[in-house]
């Protein structure tokens, strides 16, 4: 079957050249003339990849670009005679996989849209790989630990309660939650958010959506996650560091399974399933003040732990084996000596199963072509071996002040690989302010982006 594009242009001229074009190609096209049409277009049915013009009458190309839900329901290359750079900054920043100035060539119009295609087919074989890995009976390992967790997840899975998926940061949480949502049975999408990683003043409007005019630059409305995740399941990673004044909203939205957007003065009705992620222990938090009570324990319907993965070994090497089919194919083998498996088993894995996905994925992009070997090199890049010392560095050799500075800066360090680099999230991890953060950043010498 021919892929099916969407031509969005209010040029008749340009609909005609450009849907011959991609016709002679072997496309078939559809083709509208306003973003209403084309909104609904993409709503009821959508292609396979969208050509979308900036200048359209009433609603722009851009602000459908904007209200269009994350992920894109499909490529979008952008088109323009006019645009500014600072649009078209924009249109790449809102997802556009490409942007091709009018008159387009034809030759420039076909690369753009076969290389959308392409990272399209790339996202959706990862995507295929990502959900094969997340169903209960392949969340991957042989502990024993891993066994109950398939369990609970199976147990879980059909039913609409919300639950709280626990464990240190990088065990996995979304993981699981990707297989709950696979389990429930559900035909909606399934939506991730950070709750870290967003600043608080734009969280509620990306949690709940926001009506045209609702706060500067508003200039359509926007929905939320929620209504994202319609009829799906919805994942709150790291739910610990919402703030206070949205845990309240929170907590009614979950019972009265409806959101309000910025600015907007109806409710609207949501068929949503929450599941919440921490790595934080919230029953603390809740007795420090950070954590409202009433929503802790409507979270906690069926809490879920996930362990570390210094607790289960024997799951090291069948996830080292699912991450290289991922990264390379589920035919391209990852062999082991006798040296690459004791050293994998050894490490401590402080970083989790995640810190186990990035050494496959650096191994991989080291390696050539073929099988993944985890040798006695390879296992260098593991970094260096962990001991039981519990001695301070530098003792005798660096003044006191030198000393706290230096357990400073490792502080800062593993608080911003927490957070990804985020240095807001990292802020609110310490619970320090974050001008204040950022000044010990800058005279510690501390490398953001490392």
């Amino acid at each position: 079957m021919s892929r099916r594009i969407l031509l969005v242009d209010d040029d008749p001229a340009v609909l005609r050249g450009v849907s011959g074009l991609l016709r002679d190609e072997g496309y078939s096209t559809e083709t509208a003339t306003t973003a209403a049409e084309a909104h609904e277009s993409i709503s009821r049915d959508p292609p396979a990849a969208v050509i979308l013009d900036v200048q359209l009458p009433g609603e722009s190309g851009l602000s459908l670009l904007a209200r269009l839900p994350r992920p894109l329901p499909a490529p979008v290359v952008v088109l323009s005679g006019g645009a500014t750079p600072g649009e078209a900054a924009q249109a790449l920043k809102l997802g556009a996989t490409d942007f091709v100035e009018k008159p387009p060539t034809a030759e420039r119009v076909l690369t753009a849209l076969q290389n959308a295609l392409a990272l399209r087919d790339l996202e959706d074989e990862r995507q295929r790989l990502r959900e094969e890995l997340a169903q209960p009976g392949n969340l991957v390992g042989e502990s024993p630990a891993m066994a109950e967790l398939r369990k609970l997840v199976a147990r879980a899975g059909p039913s609409d309660s919300v639950v709280l998926v626990q464990g240190e940061t990088g065990t996995g949480k979304e993981r699981v939650a990707r297989a709950l949502h696979l389990a429930s049975g559900r035909k909606g999408r399934f939506v991730a958010v950070n709750c870290a990683a967003i600043p608080a003043q734009l969280l509620e409007s990306e949690l709940f959506g926001a009506e045209k005019g609702a706060f500067t630059g508003a200039t359509a409305r926007r929905l939320g996650r929620f209504e994202q995740a319609e009829g799906g399941t919805l994942l709150l990673d790291e739910l610990g560091e919402l703030p206070l004044e949205l845990q309240a909203k929170l907590l009614r939205v979950l019972e009265q399974r409806e959101v309000e957007r910025l600015g907007g003065t109806a409710p609207v009705r949501v068929d949503v399933r929450v599941v919440a992620a921490t790595h934080r222990d919230l029953r603390k938090a809740v007795s420090d003040g950070g954590f409202r009570e009433d929503l802790y324990y409507r979270l906690a319907v069926f809490p879920i732990q996930v362990p570390p993965l210094r607790q289960r070994p024997d799951d090291v090497i069948p996830l080292a084996r699912a991450f290289a089919a991922e990264l390379r194919g589920p035919l391209v083998e990852l062999r082991m000596t006798p040296q690459g498996e004791k050293a994998l088993r050894a490490h401590a894995w402080p970083g989790n199963v995640r810190e186990l996905r990035n050494f496959v994925e650096r191994l991989h992009l080291l390696s050539d072509p073929g099988p993944l070997v985890v040798d006695q090199d390879a296992a260098l890049l593991l970094g260096p071996a962990e001991t039981t010392s519990k001695g301070v560095d530098g003792l005798g050799t660096l003044s006191y002040r030198e000393l706290c500075e230096e357990a400073e800066r490792e502080i800062l360090r593993q608080a911003l690989a927490q957070s990804d680099g985020n240095v807001a999230a990292a802020a609110r991890l310490l619970k320090v302010d974050r001008g204040n953060l950022y000044r010990r950043i800058k005279a510690l010498g501390v490398d953001v982006e490392e």
